[in-house]
């Protein structure tokens, strides 16, 4: 956030997923962000996680996502996860992805032609680290010998894996692979956010996960921007700017990235640029913006839910610590006793 520095902006966010795990919240988690600053400056998310898993009992941890591209070896992810999920006492999972940032793929030398066969690739060898007395791998993009990968995970056979997902072809290779998925930056409205559904719950349904230690559909939603508080103008007006930067910043990795082959899904930009300073029509039209209300929140939820999502994931930043904390209490009070009676 401007005007607080990484130092700041780390303990405060410490503090509020120590409130949000009092308050019934059932996951907690962060991406993998780099060169993008004022809006993202966890670059090594591992480490924070191990300072919150200290200070929560009951939270998940989740990456969000943890990048399986060539700059980040699918052992490594496989290591640190084992590791968050020994302190945590078991609540580690991991969400992948394969980014859609191309200022991060060009630092790193990575082509975006390349990422989908590269997050392939990366993801056999992350299930096998998990779970293989004797890793050995020769695939497309990692040649790995015979090594026994330590430590392994507390959870048996392993933690969650799910995928971050933008597209319903990304959606479907999640099925397919009997993993779980999470969409992120869904501005293309409901009926889009169904056909990704769709195509997942289709491949899952079909696939032969025989081979699989855990099958696992999950399905997920990042909302991109959230923020609760009693009385609806109020919310929008303590939430437009944040809500109109992240969607601005997500139009402007999406249109040159659409250039790209194997991002072809996001050709249908027309429409978001045209309304790209219209937070009325972002809060209505896409399910990655939830700004209201408790009854609004929960009228939203139950919709998500009717559609086939598990679980709603909500990014509540860059409206300040103080907006933060009121906005986490009023849904830990409001929300979540009436979307999920389990956490009262």
């Amino acid at each position: 956030m401007t005007g607080t520095t990484a130092y700041q902006r780390y303990h405060q966010l410490i503090e509020e997923v120590t409130l949000a795990d009092r308050l019934g919240f059932s996951t907690w988690g962060t991406s993998e962000q780099h060169f993008s600053p004022p809006s993202f400056s966890i670059a090594a998310p591992e480490v924070l996680y191990a300072a919150i898993a200290m200070r929560t009992e009951r939270i998940t941890l989740r990456t969000m996502a943890s990048v399986m591209l060539k700059w980040n070896h699918p052992i490594l992810v496989a290591e640190r996860l084992a590791t968050l999920d020994i302190v945590s006492h078991g609540r580690a999972e991991v969400c992948t992805a394969r980014s859609n940032n191309l200022t991060t793929l060009s630092a790193f030398g990575v082509d975006p032609s390349e990422t989908r066969d590269q997050w392939e690739d990366g993801m056999d060898v992350l299930m096998k680290a998990m779970t293989a007395e004797k890793l050995e791998h020769d695939g497309p993009v990692w040649q790995i010998p015979s090594v026994e990968v330590v430590p392994k995970p507390y959870t048996k056979p392993h933690p969650a894996v799910s995928v971050a997902a933008s597209s319903a072809q990304t959606h479907a290779n999640a099925g397919k692979r009997g993993i779980g998925a999470i969409t992120f930056d869904n501005y293309f409205g409901f009926d889009y956010l169904q056909e990704c559904l769709d195509a997942y719950r289709k491949a899952f349904d079909t696939a032969d996960h025989s081979a699989v230690a855990a099958p696992n559909d999950y399905r997920g939603l990042y909302v991109a921007t959230a923020y609760c508080a009693q009385d609806r103008d109020e919310a929008r007006s303590v939430a437009r700017d944040i809500a109109m930067d992240y969607f601005r910043f997500i139009l402007n990795l999406y249109i040159p990235l659409s250039k790209n082959p194997g991002y072809t899904y996001l050709d249908t930009l027309e429409q978001l640029i045209e309304h790209q300073d219209d937070l009325d029509w972002l809060c209505e039209y896409t399910p990655s913006v939830m700004i209201g209300t408790p009854d609004d929140f929960i009228e939203r939820i139950r919709r998500l839910e009717g559609m086939g999502i598990d679980e709603v994931l909500l990014r509540i930043d860059g409206v300040g610590h103080e907006n933060i904390t009121k906005s986490l209490e009023l849904i830990g009070h409001e929300v979540i006793p009436v979307v999920d009676p389990s956490h009262n």
